[in-house]
C-alpha cells in the first residue's frame, strides 16, 4: 500500500504544490496563466513541473527541455514544444501560418519578424486549447535558444483567456527575457522538512551528527539531501560534501551525479553521452548514432538499474544535472566521436541544421566541407529570421575554414548577421577576425558600414555620422541601394547629434549626400528616396526656401509609388551583399516610407503626414515587420497626440510595450515625455527628463531637443512661461529646422511673449514665417499666423487669431485649433470683450477636455472664470470605466474589425479578444457590436 502524503521530492513543497493547483484550476476554467518557477539547482523544480503535469487531467500536455549544447540552432526549442500541434498550423490567419512554417522549416518565404512568429505561436496554442486545455512546461527554460525564449516571453505576456498555460522552469539568476512574467521562487528546505526527507531516504539509524553534517551541508537543498548520500557511506558523506558552502551545492551534486557516471561501464558512458548531447530524448536517433559506435539498447541498463535515466517513448535523464555530468565525464575525444555519431544519424534532408551543427561539434582543426554545410545552415537560419543563429552558423563556419580569404569573408558575413541580431560588440569582435587586406572593396566597405552601424545604434555621439558618410562612399559604385540607405542613416545619425557633434557634422553628411554618384540604373522608388535625400540635404545647408521645391517633388513622386507590399523571394536574395542586401529585399511599402514620413513632417503636410504615418504602421503589421513597428510609431504617436487622439495614442503604446521588451535594441527615451506633455503630467515629465538626460550626455542632442519641445508645451500648458522659455531656448543651435522647427518654435514664441521677452520671440517668429511661406500647407501658416498675433499690436492681433483660427480649423492638428481658441480668447478677455472671450474660451475649453489635454484645459477653465463663467466639471460616465485595453478593442469592433484582425493587431489571440468584449459589453450596457459606436463617446481614430 502506498504512503500517504506527497512524494519524497515534494516535501517541504506545499505552497508550491497549492499554487501549480490552482493554476491547473485557472485553466479549466476558461483562463489562461503563465507562470516562471524559479530557484538554485535541485531545489526541485523539475519535480514540481511533474506534479503539475500529473494534476493536470482533463487538460493537454506539452513538453520542452532546454539543453544547453542546442543555444546555437533556432527556434529548436520552440518547436520541440509546437511539434504536436503543428496540424492546426493551416487554421491560422495566412501570414500568421506562413511565418510559423516558414520559422518551422515546413514552409518557403521570407524571414518572418519574430514578433509574427510569436503571435502566430499564441494563435496556435489558442487554437489547439479550443476543444480541452492546454499546459506547456517548459524546463531549464535558461538553455533555450535566443529566438525561442524571446517568442515563450512574448507568447507570456499576452495569454489572457485562451485556456492556456506555459509554465518555464528557470535556474537561478533568472534571464531578463523572463521578466514582467508571474514567477513563483521555490526556497531551500527547512530544516525539519530537510529531516523529514533525510528519513525517507535514509530508512535506518542514522547517527544524529551524520545527519546534522548530511543537513547542515545541503543548505535546503532537496536534490543535495537525495543524491549525495549514494555510492557513499554514511560516515564518508561529510568527506564528499564538505568542500565548498551553500553556492556550491549546485557543484557537489553535479561531482556526485558524475561519480556515479564514472562508476558505470564504458559502454554505458558513451551511449549516455550520445543521449545528452540530443536534446529531444528521440530514442530511434540515439539508438541509430550508438549503432555506429558498435552499442545497442542494452548499454543503457546499468544506468537504467542506477536511477539516472528513463527509457520509454523518450530517453529522459532522471535530472537535467545529470546530463551536464555526464558531458563533462567524458573526455573531449569521446565527445567528438558521439558528435560525429549523431551527425551520421541525423537526416541531411530534414534536419540539415543539427546535423552541420553536430560535424562542426566533431571536427579537429579546419575543414572547408563541414565549414561550407555550416555556411549553408546560416542562410537557412537566416531566411527563417533566426539571425542569432545566422550568426552563430557563419561564426563556426570561418573558424573551421581553411582559405584565408574564405574565412575574412564569412567572418564578415558573422558579423552583419550579429549586428542585425543586436549583438554590438561581439559584430565588432567578428570583423577582428576579417583580413582587410583579403578583401576586395566592396567587403571593405561593408567593414566599414558594419562599424558605422554598431556606432549608430550604440553611441551616435562618437562621430558615428562620419564613419557612417565613409562607408557610404565607399559603398557608392558597388551598391547604390546600400550607398542610399548608409547615407540616410549617416544624415540622420548627424541630426541626432546636432550640435554636439565633435566630428563629422549634419552639413558635412549633406554635402556628402549632394556629391553622391550613385551607381545607375536605380529603381523608381530608390530615385523618389534619393531624391528626397537631396532635398532634405539642401535643406540642412540652405534652409526651407531653397529645399521646400525639391522636397514637395520628391514627397509626391514617394506617395505616388506602388503601394502593395512585394518582397523578392528567397532564391533572389544574395547574402553576400551584406548589410545593404536586406535593405533591398522588400521592394514595397516599408522601404521608403520611414523617408516619406520625415519629408510629410518637414513640409507640414499634415494629410501625407497622417496617410503615411498611418500606412508605415499598418504596414508593419500586415507584413509582420513588427521590428519597424517602433520605429513606425515614433511618427505616429506625435501626429495622434497632435490630432488630438491622446488616449488612442497611449492605448496603441500599451499595445506594443511588449515589443518594445523584447526588443534588442534600446527603446526611444522620449515616449513617456510626449504623453506628459498632453497630458500635463509634471511628474511623468521628470522622469522622462531624467531618461532623456542620460541620453543626452552621451552625445545625443536629438533627444534634448525632444525633451525641450515637451517641456515647452507642459509649461506653457500651465503657465510657468519662464521655464517654457528657459526649456525652448535649450534647442537653439540645434538643426530642429529637420522636422521639428514648426514644433518649437511656436512655443519658444508664446513662452518669450508671455514671459516678457518679445525680441526672442520675433526671432522664432522670423524662422516660422520662412518656413510657412516656403511650404504654402495651412499647418505651417496657421501656426505662423498664430505665433504672429502673440507679437502683434492690437490693431493687427485679431485677423491674425482669426486667420489662425481658419486655417488650423482646415487640418487635423486639433490641438493648433484649440490652442488657437485659447490664445484668442485671452486676447478677448484682456481687451474687456467679455461676451466673445467667453465663446472662444468655451471652445477651447471643450476640445480639450474632449482630447484629454488636462493642462490646457484647466487653462482654459481659469480664463473663463476669470469672465465671470462658472465651469463645471464633467461626470464620467460608462466609457469612462473601460481600461485602455478595452477602450482600444471597443473603438476597433465598433470600426468593423473581426476578433482575429482586431487580435493581429494588438498582438492578442482571438478569444482574448471576445473575453474582454463581454466585459465591455456589460459596462457599456450593450449588446451587440453595432450598439458600440453609438455607445462610445470619442470619435473613431485610425490605427493604422
Amino acid at each position: 500500500m502506498a504512503l500517504p502524503g506527497p512524494a519524497p521530492s515534494l516535501i517541504g513543497r506545499r505552497r508550491e504544490r497549492e499554487r501549480l493547483d490552482r493554476l491547473v484550476s485557472s485553466l479549466r476554467g476558461g483562463e489562461s496563466r503563465s507562470l516562471v518557477i524559479r530557484s538554485e539547482a535541485g531545489l526541485g523544480k523539475s519535480e514540481l513541473l511533474d506534479y503539475l503535469a500529473d494534476q493536470a487531467t482533463g487538460c493537454r500536455v506539452l513538453r520542452a527541455v532546454g539543453v544547453e549544447s542546442e543555444m546555437e540552432l533556432p527556434l529548436s526549442g520552440l518547436q520541440q514544444l509546437c511539434a504536436p500541434i503543428l496540424d492546426g498550423l493551416d487554421a491560422l490567419p495566412e501570414p500568421q501560418a506562413v511565418a510559423l512554417g516558414v520559422a518551422f522549416g515546413r514552409r518557403t518565404g521570407p524571414a518572418p519578424d519574430r514578433f509574427l512568429v510569436g503571435l502566430a505561436t499564441l494563435s496556435l496554442l489558442s487554437h489547439a486549447a479550443e476543444t480541452q486545455p492546454l499546459l506547456c512546461v517548459v524546463d531549464d527554460a535558461q538553455w533555450l535558444d535566443q529566438a525561442s525564449a524571446q517568442v515563450l516571453a512574448f507568447v507570456a505576456r499576452r495569454l489572457v483567456a485562451e485556456s492556456v498555460g506555459l509554465v518555464l522552469a528557470v535556474r537561478e539568476p533568472v534571464d531578463e527575457r523572463f521578466a514582467a512574467i508571474d514567477d513563483l521562487t521555490v526556497s531551500p528546505l527547512d530544516d525539519d522538512d530537510a529531516r523529514a526527507l533525510l528519513a525517507m531516504v535514509m530508512p535506518g539509524p542514522v547517527d544524529p551528527a551524520v545527519r546534522d553534517r548530511i543537513i547542515a551541508e545541503a543548505h535546503g537543498n532537496p536534490l543535495a539531501l537525495v543524491e549525495l548520500h549514494r555510492g557513499a557511506d554514511a560516515p564518508d558523506f561529510g568527506g564528499v560534501a564538505s568542500a565548498v558552502g551553500r553556492n556550491g551545492v549546485a557543484g557537489r551534486i553535479e561531482a556526485s551525479f558524475r561519480h556515479r557516471v564514472e562508476l558505470l561501464p564504458a559502454e554505458t558512458r558513451r551511449i549516455l553521452l550520445i543521449t545528452a548531447l540530443e536534446p529531444v530524448g528521440d530514442p530511434v536517433l540515439v539508438l541509430g548514432a550508438a549503432e555506429r559506435l558498435g552499442l545497442d539498447a542494452s548499454a543503457f541498463t546499468p544506468a537504467v538499474e542506477d536511477d539516472l535515466v528513463e527509457v520509454g517513448a523518450k530517453v529522459r535523464f532522471r535530472h537535467p544535472l545529470v546530463r551536464s555530468a555526464v558531458v563533462a565525464a567524458q573526455p573531449a575525444a569521446d565527445r567528438r566521436a558521439a558528435h560525429v555519431a549523431l551527425a551520421g544519424a541525423t537526416d541531411a534532408e530534414t534536419d540539415p541544421d543539427r546535423r552541420a551543427w553536430h560535424l562542426a561539434e566533431g571536427s579537429i582543426g579546419l575543414d572547408e566541407d563541414v565549414a561550407a554545410e555550416l555556411v549553408a545552415s546560416a542562410v537557412r537560419a537566416r531566411l527563417r529570421g533566426g539571425l542569432v543563429a545566422a550568426a552563430m552558423f557563419h561564426a563556426r563556419g570561418a573558424s573551421l575554414t581553411p582559405d584565408a580569404q574564405m574565412r575574412s569573408r564569412r567572418a564578415l558575413m558573422a558579423a552583419e548577421d550579429t549586428f542585425r541580431a543586436g549583438g554590438m560588440q561581439q559584430a565588432l569582435r567578428l570583423l577582428d577576425g576579417a583580413e582587410p587586406e583579403l578583401l576586395d572593396e566592396h567587403q571593405r566597405s561593408r567593414i566599414d558600414l558594419v562599424r558605422g552601424q554598431v556606432l549608430f545604434y550604440v553611441a551616435p555621439g562618437r562621430n558615428a555620422a562620419g564613419a557612417l558618410l565613409e562607408a557610404a562612399r565607399r559603398l557608392e559604385p558597388h551598391d547604390s541601394d546600400a550607398a542610399l540607405a548608409t547615407y540616410a542613416n549617416a544624415y540622420i545619425a548627424a541630426v541626432l547629434v546636432g550640435s554636439r557633434a565633435q566630428g563629422v557634422g549634419l552639413a558635412d553628411v549633406a554635402r556628402g549626400i549632394l556629391a553622391a554618384r550613385p551607381v545607375e540604373p536605380l529603381n523608381e522608388g530608390a530615385r523618389a528616396a534619393a531624391a528626397a535625400l537631396e532635398g532634405l540635404a539642401v535643406l540642412a545647408i540652405e534652409g526651407y526656401t531653397a529645399a521646400a521645391p525639391r522636397l514637395r517633388d520628391a514627397l509626391a513622386a514617394l506617395r505616388a509609388l506602388d503601394r502593395s507590399p512585394v518582397v523578392a523571394p528567397p532564391a533572389a536574395r544574395d547574402p553576400r551583399r551584406g548589410l545593404g542586401g536586406d535593405i533591398g529585399d522588400e521592394i514595397g511599402a516599408l522601404r521608403w516610407l520611414p523617408l516619406a514620413c520625415l519629408v510629410s513632417r518637414v513640409l507640414l503636410d499634415d494629410d501625407a503626414y497622417s496617410e503615411l504615418a498611418d500606412e508605415f504602421v499598418g504596414a508593419c503589421r500586415r507584413e509582420g515587420a513588427l521590428s519597424s513597428l517602433l520605429m513606425a510609431m515614433a511618427e505616429w504617436y506625435p501626429l495622434q497626440l497632435m490630432s488630438g487622439h491622446i488616449a488612442h495614442a497611449e492605448e496603441q503604446y500599451a499595445a506594443v510595450r511588449d515589443v518594445i521588451t523584447a526588443r534588442d535594441f534600446p527603446e526611444l527615451p522620449d515616449r513617456e515625455g510626449w504623453f506628459a506633455a498632453y497630458r500635463g503630467d509634471a511628474v511623468a515629465m521628470g522622469q522622462s527628463r531624467a531618461l532623456v538626460q542620460a541620453r543626452g550626455a552621451e552625445g545625443e542632442g536629438q533627444w534634448l531637443l525632444s525633451n525641450a519641445l515637451q517641456e515647452g508645451i507642459l509649461h506653457n500648458a500651465t503657465g510657468r512661461y519662464a521655464e517654457a522659455l528657459a526649456a525652448t531656448s535649450a534647442a537653439d543651435g540645434h538643426p530642429f529646422d529637420i522636422g521639428l522647427a514648426a514644433w518649437v518654435l511656436p512655443e519658444h514664441v508664446e513662452a518669450a511673449v508671455r514671459a516678457g521677452e518679445p525680441d526672442e520671440a520675433r526671432r522664432s517668429l522670423a524662422r516660422l514665417h520662412e518656413i510657412a511661406e516656403a511650404t504654402g500647407t495651412d499647418w505651417a501658416r496657421g501656426l505662423a499666423s498664430r505665433s504672429a498675433a502673440l507679437v502683434a499690436d492690437d490693431r493687427d492681433a485679431e485677423a491674425l487669431y482669426l486667420a489662425a483660427i481658419a486655417e488650423l480649423g482646415r487640418t487635423r492638428i486639433t490641438t493648433a485649433t484649440a490652442r488657437a481658441h485659447l490664445l484668442y480668447g485671452e486676447w478677448l478677455r484682456r481687451q474687456n470683450r467679455r461676451v466673445e472671450a467667453r465663446e472662444a474660451l468655451r471652445r477651447a475649453h471643450e476640445l480639450f477636455t474632449r482630447m484629454g489635454a488636462h493642462a490646457f484645459a484647466d487653462r482654459a477653465a481659469r480664463e473663463l472664470g476669470a469672465t465671470g463663467e462658472v465651469v463645471h466639471r464633467g461626470v464620467d460616465g460608462p466609457v469612462d470605466e473601460l481600461t485602455a485595453q478595452e477602450r482600444q478593442i471597443a473603438r476597433l469592433a465598433a470600426g468593423g474589425n473581426t476578433n482575429p484582425e482586431i487580435g493581429a493587431q494588438l498582438f492578442l489571440s482571438p478569444r482574448t479578444v471576445e473575453w474582454h468584449l463581454r466585459k465591455v459589453f456589460t459596462k457599456l450596457g450593450v449588446t451587440s457590436r453595432r450598439q458600440l459606436a453609438r455607445a462610445l463617446r470619442e470619435p473613431l481614430a485610425s490605427v493604422g
